[in-house]
């Protein structure tokens, strides 16, 4: 007998070429539509639920774009805590987002987000610098953090900015609790937040240190470990830390920093010598490594879980 595939397939194939036949036909019979335009013109996008200002620091000379979202749900008793948002053009957003949510869906205790950046964000890049390191370059990070020495080394001014000048500002917009602000950082931004945190701890209750540059003229941020740990022993000051890095950052070839930045290994042995301080009065250090993150792809992730960091310790 016969095989009838060859007929099978021979029909299975006119069938095929007629439907196709068909819908051509249909597309090409229908009428022209006119094209969908949008109902208004384009304008700039908005963030739900918050506002921005400039502001002129006389401490560094600089005018910061300043972001808030404020919380829907009423402040406790002793005001919202306040979390503090670096390089915002690319945190704030999911900072606030975040906070918005859990304090809904979760029943968090609610928490007021400021971002600080500047209103050219094409320039941020360039002024970040100044703002977020805490030394002028040496030597050996001048190779690969080349330019002028007023470019870099601004941190302190910066520090002096964000406390007399913005916080009494926010402190105007809405009740606060000034016995619960926190500060988020990210790269440079998360070596500001480790100054901070080691040479004056008292500002604030908890840090969010992301991808934290130690690396920065040979560790010297960490010069200010010794008298750290002796306040926080002595029971002077117990703040709580969350340190994260991103597994991609270190030996994944090009998707990589280099080699020298030790990013991972930094972070994690900073935990670590952070961890091994005996303190008192809910003192906490906390690690998350994040796995198949890079260093940018690592910001957001960073971000949420740092919201997530301050708002369990706020409850």
């Amino acid at each position: 007998m016969r095989s009838c595939r060859p007929r099978l397939h021979q029909f299975a194939t006119a069938v095929l070429f007629s439907a196709a036949a068909i819908v051509v036909t249909s597309v090409q019979a229908e009428p022209s539509r006119p094209p969908v335009a949008a109902t208004t013109a384009p304008v700039p996008a908005l963030l739900p639920l918050a506002v921005q200002f400039d502001i002129k620091s006389a401490n560094t000379g600089r005018t910061y774009r300043i972001y808030v979202s404020r919380p829907v749900v009423p402040a406790p008793a002793a005001g919202y805590p306040v979390l503090y948002v670096l390089d915002a053009d690319t945190a704030f957003p999911t900072a606030a987002s975040q906070a918005v949510l859990a304090s809904l869906l979760d029943s968090r205790k609610p928490v007021l987000v400021v971002g600080i950046a500047y209103p050219d964000v094409m320039a941020t890049m360039s002024l970040r610098t100044r703002d977020l390191t805490p030394y002028v370059p040496n030597a050996e990070t001048a190779l690969t953090e080349p330019g002028k020495p007023e470019e870099w080394g601004g941190a302190d001014a910066f520090h002096r900015f964000m406390l007399e000048e913005l916080r009494p500002v926010i402190a105007s917009m809405a009740g606060v609790d000034k016995s619960d602000q926190s500060l988020m950082g990210y790269s440079l931004g998360g070596l500001f937040a480790l100054h901070v945190l080691l040479s004056d701890p008292e500002s604030y209750r908890n840090y969010v240190i992301g991808s934290p540059s130690v690396w920065w003229n040979g560790r010297q941020v960490l010069q200010d470990l010794p008298s750290f740990g002796k306040k926080v022993q002595d029971g002077k000051v117990s703040p709580r830390v969350l340190i994260t890095s991103d597994a991609l950052e270190q030996a994944a070839g090009s998707r990589s920093l280099p080699d020298i930045y030790r990013m991972v290994d930094n972070a994690r042995e900073l935990a670590d010598t952070l961890g091994k301080i005996k303190g008192r009065n809910g003192y906490r250090v906390d690690y998350t490594l994040f796995p198949n993150e890079t260093h940018n792809s690592g910001i957001p992730a960073s971000t949420s879980r740092g919201v997530a960091f301050v708002e369990s310790v706020a409850q």
